[in-house]
């Protein structure tokens, strides 16, 4: 049964991407660990391979990002959530553009200064939309909070064995995943360009968070799909 849901898992894109990045993580922490010094050569390579094979899944991956600004764009709700969604998915779908042009010096058939430069430029917007990502989080997260204390009655003549208690309105426990995800993410583009100074043991680990997290759903995903069909 768990060999048959690792197949499912294998054989899904998002999840063998997931995978794939899960190890490039362990590889990161291995990089900054003492005991790896002597192979830090090996490590680096298998970590730059992890990373390759990652890239080919997201290669036009900045297409459904800029469809999804659009249909935020388009959609009937508060201004704010719609300026967070466009600009999340807006920059998101800048990263994969800008890194898609970076993918010869990836694979090693060239070595171009511009293509480091553009890959730079990537992790800036990948930042950029992280940030807005963690914002609109946090903005779903109070504006229930503060909706479910506007309504809150407010009779004055109640004793307070009378007086009903006051419900949270339930989040959807996605959100909060999310924005743990996002958070954990932020270390990785942060600081490829020196806007976080971290270690590569403290970006690998906040990267094998955010991909068993991240993973955890596409496994939820697929048992879902197995039980309905």
């Amino acid at each position: 049964m768990l060999l048959a849901g690792l197949v499912r898992y294998a054989d899904d894109a998002a999840g063998l991407e997931k995978l794939l990045r899960l190890l490039q993580g362990f590889c990161t922490i291995a990089c900054g660990l003492p005991a790896f010094a002597d192979d830090v050569d090996t490590v680096l390579k298998l970590r730059a391979q992890f990373a390759l094979g990652r890239r080919y899944f997201r290669f036009l991956k900045w297409h459904p990002c800029w469809v999804a600004a659009l249909h935020a764009f388009r959609k009937q709700q508060a201004p704010v959530i719609t300026l967070l969604e466009v600009g999340k998915c807006s920059f998101l779908g800048l990263y994969f553009f800008l890194e898609m042009g970076s993918i010869g010096n990836a694979l090693g058939v060239s070595a171009s200064e511009w293509a480091a430069n553009v890959q730079r430029e990537a992790n800036k917007a990948w930042f950029y939309a992280l940030v807005l990502s963690i914002i609109l989080g946090l903005w779903q997260i109070a504006s229930r909070i503060l909706s479910a204390t506007a309504k809150a009655p407010t009779q004055i003549d109640e004793t307070p064995e009378q007086k009903p208690a006051v419900v949270t309105p339930a989040i959807d426990s996605r959100v909060y995943t999310q924005l743990i995800i996002d958070c954990c993410d932020l270390f990785i583009p942060g600081s490829a360009v020196g806007w976080i100074p971290v270690g590569l043991v403290f970006v690998g680990s906040a990267s094998t968070v955010s991909s068993l997290l991240a993973g955890r759903q596409i496994w939820n995903r697929l048992v879902l799909q197995q039980r309905a069909s």
